[in-house]
């Protein structure tokens, strides 16, 4: 067995053990709710679907100042676009001049987000203090929404307590889809809440206490500890203060006040330090002090140890000394901000070893690959899946909080990877249009060679072989960008010098064939079928491995397809094929592909058929599986996108069913399980494809092209 096996088998087993633990949690929390008391009649208590609704409004509720401006304003943001269902928002307040600037912004193109009170729906809404909702009905007098092509977009005023206005929630969507029902009363909540984070320290605002200043502290861990060191020697009027972090071998110093050069932590199993740990509460002092091991550490006779705690976790130890007695009022007033901060700050800490340790495995050479990086997104899926059926069962408001850290962290990681896919949104949304090819080709070229010569490095001579090319539907900077990634790998498999060669031939139909080709070293067989796997590279530490496929979603956005050829010691060849603007002959009417989507879950059908109209197919949408095998039996169904779960039927038989009725037709799969299906009973249905969820745009309708275009050669 092979060291990459052995690590994924690893990976198989520690996520099997998690899994199990997790049952075992779900049941232990389920075992220690009391038992249902007999009915009184009195009232009875909330449904399932009510005790949901009420969890997601908790989930809402839960953007509180504590968490830090920016933190709870990007926290904010994320529940606009996770629980309203919008593509981008942002949150404006009063900047320079008599305009209001972006202070938090999801989903946008980078670049200045800034409107005038006069201007578009923003603007008014600040003005007027009151919603104002817009779409492509206002392009032409909104700036913002013509420049980032919202087909619609709902701009709210946030209040203060007083009445007044500290700035305006907006939430776009790109599809012309009003905000209502759920939707809109997210919002409405979203906004309050921003409001109450907003007006901590705005002008004319009570002021907030030294307890909200700690926890508005940044989350770097030592910054938090110094401060809570010195808000305890301030308060509790100690002239010695120190902060221990516990980890596996004791305590370690995170920040003092006062304290001896060099001063070692003491024993946490003995002594005062012992005695706070165990019991959970402060040790006081005697006054004859009665500690020498505290007493050498802070220099001073020790006055009080308090274990800080959040939740039924430990985060720190303080321990206080000096002459005088210490302030046990100023005590309990410490010790809840104090631990929350710490908590905060922790996690942070430990958020970021973990993403660190990531970043190493990334770098680690092919003989110990990670997994492909959608591995990850189902693996998330499934940690939230769990998450939220746990925080449904929990009645501990603590353990409630820790949860939602934990959901919130998955969701930012879900989205960490599809941003480095490049489906993150705002990221690869522009509309494709007609484009000069040769052009992007020579800009690409261009940019290529200022960046070797501005390394001073051996730098490849490029030939460009052009014949004339018919306009390509794309994006010229997503296309320029993909073509930097193949002419950066050509030269790098040539470092001391080489010849490139890029050629584009339009083949006199629809599709236009770009070829790069080097003279390098090659690949063998088993690093050419690993090439185009996210964070797989041979090029050692420092490298991501995201170039091939970075180009790979690039292209199948602009419905090509990428192929990959290399033979060692003669070069690799990568071959683009791209769709022309204009397929078909003058005049001739257009043979739009008809796509059947069987999604039982509203939004994500409405976000498929939206898609796959917006990109010049025909969707044909069906809730369940029986309505999906109706229509195949009445109309021309040319591939089919289905979801597993279409009851009352499966998304297996809508594949046998579509097999029988109409052969060749390609059905794709969509479903966040794709290692727990038979391979058998995959091949059995006629299934084509399996895209895992969550999936980005370009990997719906790469899949879709991919199969239509084998359709197409196979004259079915």
């Amino acid at each position: 067995m092979s060291s990459g096996e052995a690590s994924l088998g690893d990976l198989r087993d520690a996520l099997v053990h998690i899994t199990r633990r997790l049952d075992e949690l779900a049941a232990s929390v389920a075992r220690l709710q009391p038992a249902p008391a007999p009915a009184s009649g009195a009232g009875e208590p909330l449904g399932e679907s009510e005790r949901r609704t009420l969890g997601r409004i908790k989930s809402l509720l839960a953007v509180q100042p504590s968490l830090g401006r920016a933190e709870a304003l990007f926290l904010a943001l994320d529940r606009v676009i996770h629980e309203a269902g919008a593509d981008c928002a942002a949150l404006f307040t009063p900047g320079r001049g008599d305009g209001l600037e972006a202070v938090a912004r999801r989903g946008f193109a980078a670049g200045e987000l800034r409107v005038r009170l006069d201007e578009g729906i923003v603007g008014r809404a600040f003005v007027e203090r009151d919603a104002i909702q817009g779409g492509l009905a206002h392009h032409a007098s909104d700036r913002l929404l013509r420049e980032h092509g919202l087909g619609s977009a709902l701009a709210l005023p946030v209040r203060a307590a007083d009445g007044g206005v500290l700035g305006v929630l907006l939430a776009g969507r790109r599809r012309p889809a009003a905000f209502a029902g759920q939707a809109l009363e997210t919002l409405v909540l979203v906004a309050d809440r921003a409001a109450l984070v907003l007006g901590v320290g705005a002008p004319g605002a009570a002021a907030s206490g030294w307890a909200t200043t700690l926890l508005g502290q940044d989350l770097d861990l030592g910054r938090v500890a110094a401060a809570v060191a010195q808000e305890a020697a301030v308060r509790l009027g100690a002239a010695r203060v120190a902060v221990l972090l516990p980890d596996e071998g004791g305590l370690t110093l995170a920040a003092g006040v006062g304290l001896p050069e060099g001063a070692v932590p003491p024993d946490p199993s003995a002594g005062g330090v012992a005695v706070a740990v165990q019991t959970g509460e402060p040790w006081l002092a005697s006054p004859a002090g009665g500690d020498a091991a505290l007493a050498a550490f802070l220099g001073a006779p020790p006055r009080v140890v308090v274990p800080l705690v959040a939740g039924d976790r430990m985060v720190a130890v303080l321990v206080a000394g000096g002459s005088g007695a210490v302030s046990l009022q100023a005590l309990a007033d410490l010790r809840a901000p104090a631990s929350a901060a710490l908590r905060n700050a922790r996690l942070h800490a430990e958020t970021l070893a973990a993403l660190s340790e990531l970043r190493a495995q990334e770098r680690r050479p092919a003989a110990a690959p990670l997994p492909p990086v959608r591995d990850f997104a189902s693996l998330l899926a499934i940690l939230l899946a769990r998450l939220t059926l746990i925080r449904e069962r929990v009645r501990d408001a603590a353990v409630e909080g820790d949860l939602a850290v934990a959901e919130e962290v998955a969701w930012r990681a879900a989205e960490a990877v599809r941003g480095l896919l490049g489906f993150a949104p705002g990221r690869r949304d522009r509309p494709l249009a007609p484009l000069d090819l040769a052009g992007v080709l020579r800009a690409a070229i261009d940019t290529a060679g200022r960046r070797w010569a501005a390394r001073g490095a051996p730098r490849p001579t490029v030939t460009l072989e052009l014949e004339p090319l018919p306009p390509v539907r794309g994006d010229a900077d997503d296309l320029r960008e993909a073509l930097e990634h193949l002419l950066e790998n050509a030269a790098e498999a040539q470092p001391a010098g080489g010849a490139v060669t890029v050629r584009a031939r339009w083949d006199g139909g629809g599709r236009v064939a770009v070829v790069v080709e080097d003279a390098g070293a090659g690949m063998d067989d088993e690093v050419r079928a690993r090439a185009l796997e996210p964070f797989f590279t041979t090029k050692g530490p420092g490298r991501l491995g995201l170039g091939l496929s970075l180009t790979q979603a690039i292209v199948a956005r602009h419905h090509g397809a990428l192929e990959l050829g290399s033979v060692p010691g003669h070069g690799t060849t990568v071959r683009l094929g791209l769709p022309t603007a204009h397929s078909l002959p003058a005049g001739a009417a257009p043979d739009v592909a008809r796509v059947l989507v069987v999604e039982d879950e509203a939004s994500v059908r409405a976000a498929l058929v939206a898609l796959l109209e917006r990109h010049g197919y025909m969707p044909l949408p069906a809730a369940d599986g029986r309505e999906a095998l109706g229509i195949v039996q009445r109309q021309r169904v040319d591939a089919v996108l289905t979801d597993l779960t279409v009851a009352p039927v499966s998304g297996f038989e809508v594949a046998r069913t579509v097999k029988r009725i109409r052969p060749g037709t390609p059905v794709i799969l969509i479903t966040g399980w794709p290692g727990r299906l038979d391979p058998a009973v995959v091949q059995a249905s006629g299934i084509d494809r399996i895209i895992e969820k969550p999936a980005g745009e370009a990997e719906v309708l790469g899949a879709l092209d991919a199969a239509l275009t084998q359709r197409r050669a196979r004259g079915s």
